[in-house]
This record gives C-alpha cells, structure tokens and sequence, in this order.
C-alpha cells in the first residue's frame, strides 16, 4: 500500500484509499437499502419506531377507510418490523420497516412486500436480526460477513447484496470516482465484449479525445477490462475511465465490481481541481483499481 493511504472494508471487499479521502456509501440486500441510523436516532429508537407507528396509525387510507398501519412484528435482539401498506389507494402491496440493533448501532430496513412473501419475508428478517453486529473502532473486521460502514451482516447464505462507494478525493472536487458492487443471478458480456457502447457512453463526455487504454486488467484473480479515454477542450483536460469485472453468477466471492473516474464539463474551467497530467491520473487510478480484493474469511 501507498505512503500515507488507508485500508477501506466495504461488502465483502477491501480497497486502498488515500488517507484523506472522504468516501460516501449506500448498501443493499435484496434490491432494499440498509440505512444506518444516526446517534441521536439510535439512542431513541423505541420512540422513534412508537412516533412511527402513531404516525401510521392515524394515517386512513382512502381505499376501506382503514390505518395505513397493519401490525407490529417483534424479531430477536430487539428488532421490530413495522407491517403497513405500501399505498393508500392500492391493496397490492406490503411496505415493511425494519429496524434492527447491532451493539451500539442501529439500522433501518424498508422495502415493499408482495402479499404472497409477507410470512417468508417476515421469517428472513427474523434470520437477519441475529446476524448483524458492530464493528469496535479500529479494530479491522474478522471473518464471514458484509459490511455496511460500522456494522457487519455475519451471514454466507447467497442474497443479491450489492454497495456503491463514492470517493471524495482532497483537493480534487471535479473529480467523480464511484466503486460499485453487486451479486447476481446471471452473468452479462463483459465490458470490452460490449465496449462500443460503452466506449460511446464513455466519449459523450470527452470531447477530442484520444484512448489511453482499452484493454484486459485482471488484479489478482479477479477477471475484468478496461477502457480509458481522454480528451482537451478549451484547455481543460477531461478523463473517462471504466474498470469491471463481470464476476460469476450466485457467487459471493465473485460480484460483478466497477469503478468509473470522471472530469467532464463542471463549473471547473481548468484541472486545477482534478489532475494536473494524464500521469498523475493514471497513478491514482491504477493505485485504487490494483487494490480492490476480497477481505480475507469474507465467504
């Protein structure tokens, strides 16, 4: 690892990044949102889901002239599923909100729900409140798991769990560098397979480019190609940058991973907020992209 960088866990992987990077992060199972909640949240989170129930309770749908609120389900280690309509006009779908405790910490799970799943949905989420812990402060994350920030899923059953990770790079606010993984039931052709589309997503944004890359970019044993270009217009130096790895179908180990860089057209007029050479990009990025690995007893 680089002079001064850090090692970031996020899913089920590790990624170097400089030690003054900021990184802004969303997770999911299932296609839903874990969301963390806040400190002052956390420390009243029994008020909070009760206001939340009120709340649904005196809400009267127009469909039956009934509560917006349905029941309240209790799981272990403190968890509680609110159970309510995902519509007020409509009776075809459940909405669940989860809220779930690991130590300190505390999480919110909603999504809506097909009438048919509510018991088997309800049944998951009983497996999911006992399987989610905190991640003490400093302390590198053990063994079998997902991680969502300062929290981690000990769970191997396959689910279709997926993350994104935004980069905020010091000094460098034109520069958008997004990391993105996700599980999957079937496999796509990979990047290069397909590159004249993404070639022509990826030149929109550069005008008078020219291609600095396009080709394979295995890191370590994960598969994947790249396609980079650049371009000068104005006098400003635009980049586009694709990485991924297609990953394998129902795999834990193997998700498909991205990572996208891009300078195009801002209120920035020159790359004194980006890059000052093609050099220097292509450092950063090869530093970020060699790095990006499965956390050792992840699976």
């Amino acid at each position: 690892m680089k002079e001064g960088w850090k090692t970031h866990a996020i899913g089920r992987h590790l990624v170097d990044l400089p030690g003054d990077a900021r990184t802004s992060e969303s997770y999911r199972i299932n296609r839903d949102e874990i969301e963390l909640l806040s400190a002052s949240d956390t420390s009243r989170l029994a008020v909070l889901v009760g206001e939340r129930e009120l709340l649904l309770r005196q809400t009267i749908r127009s469909v039956r002239r009934e509560p917006m609120f349905i029941e309240r389900i209790q799981h272990p280690n403190d968890a509680v599923t609110i159970v309510t309509w995902a519509s007020e006009h409509s009776d075809a779908l459940y909405h669940f909100d989860t809220y779930f405790k690991a130590g300190s910490r505390a999480l919110r799970y909603s999504g809506d729900v097909s009438l048919d799943k509510k018991s088997s949905i309800l049944s998951f989420l009983g497996q999911l409140a006992g399987e989610w812990r905190e991640i003490p402060p400093k302390v590198p994350p053990q063994g079998v798991g997902f991680i969502a920030g300062e929290v981690i899923l000990v769970d191997q059953r396959f689910n279709l769990e997926s993350w994104r990770m935004a980069i905020h790079l010091a000094g460098k606010p034109d520069v958008s560098f997004k990391v993105t993984a996700y599980t999957q039931r079937s496999v796509e052709p990979g990047l290069r397979k397909r590159g004249g589309g993404v070639l022509a997503g990826l030149l929109s944004t550069v005008a008078g480019f020219t291609q600095l890359r396009n080709r394979e970019r295995p890191v370590g044993p994960i598969e994947a190609d790249e396609i980079l270009v650049a371009g000068t217009q104005d006098g400003k130096r635009s980049y586009g940058f694709k990485w991924e790895a297609p990953g394998k179908a129902d795999s834990l180990a193997e998700p498909n991973l991205n990572v996208s860089l891009q300078v195009g057209e801002s209120a920035y007029l020159t790359n004194k907020e980006s890059f000052a050479s093609d050099e220097e990009a292509l450092e950063l990025w090869d530093a970020v992209v060699g790095s990006l690995r499965l956390r050792p007893g992840a699976v």
